[in-house]
């Protein structure tokens, strides 16, 4: 089992559901919903407020006090020898991240969730989620905040995967098209052909009839 300590990768998770595609212009604000494991108890998904949710192809880094959850929910100081973990939900539950550990309850806090969102256009393909703890272990007290940060990477490979099959497409049009051009060029050349043994077979059955 990997340390609380050591950098995670959860890798790319897409949820894949018969939804609507939702499209984004750049800046628009990307739907964020969290929910939290404590003591056994799970909370219910609840929308994030603006300020703390990603914007479409935007850079940026927010800071947030996810302990606060733990005070909400039994009203009393986080004692540091709980385990506490956060899940993250975008775009309508279409991408929901693994439970991501804030503290092990053994003196180990996250630092950063970078999330890495990877677009086509103006539509969100996948999200990566990647986890680093504070260097320093076994802290006494809790950090006030985790850094949320939010980074942006354009599908390259889709959209050279889609101009090649859009290539694919239009040379089997052009070759389609030349072979019918082809084809139809034949069929007028016998055409003509035929009309001209015809004339050339009537004039010398007129020739003979006189």
């Amino acid at each position: 089992r990997s340390s609380p300590r050591e950098r995670m990768a959860a890798g790319w998770f897409t949820l894949v559901l018969a939804l609507p595609v939702v499209g984004y212009r750049h800046g628009d604000h990307v739907t964020l919903l969290k929910r939290s494991q404590f003591q056994g108890m799970r909370t219910k998904w609840s929308e994030m407020e603006g300020k703390y949710a990603p914007h479409f192809g935007v850079q940026r880094t927010v800071t947030l006090d996810p302990l606060f959850e733990i005070q909400k929910q039994t009203a009393s100081q986080y004692k540091t020898h709980e385990s506490f973990k956060i899940s993250f939900s975008f775009v309508n539950d279409r991408f929901i991240t693994p439970w991501l550990t804030v503290t092990d309850g053994r003196g180990n806090f996250l630092h950063n969730i970078v999330f890495t969102f990877k677009y086509l256009g103006h539509h969100i393909k996948g999200v990566k989620v990647d986890t680093d703890y504070h260097p320093n272990s076994k802290l006494k007290v809790p950090p006030k905040h985790v850094n949320l940060v939010y980074n942006w990477e354009a599908d390259v490979e889709t959209d050279s995967q889609m101009g090649f099959t859009a290539l694919l497409i239009l040379t089997t049009l052009g070759t389609w098209g030349a072979g019918f051009l082809v084809v139809r060029g034949t069929m007028d050349d016998d055409e003509h052909a035929g009309d001209r043994r015809h004339r050339s077979s009537a004039r010398r059955k007129k020739g003979r009839d006189r």
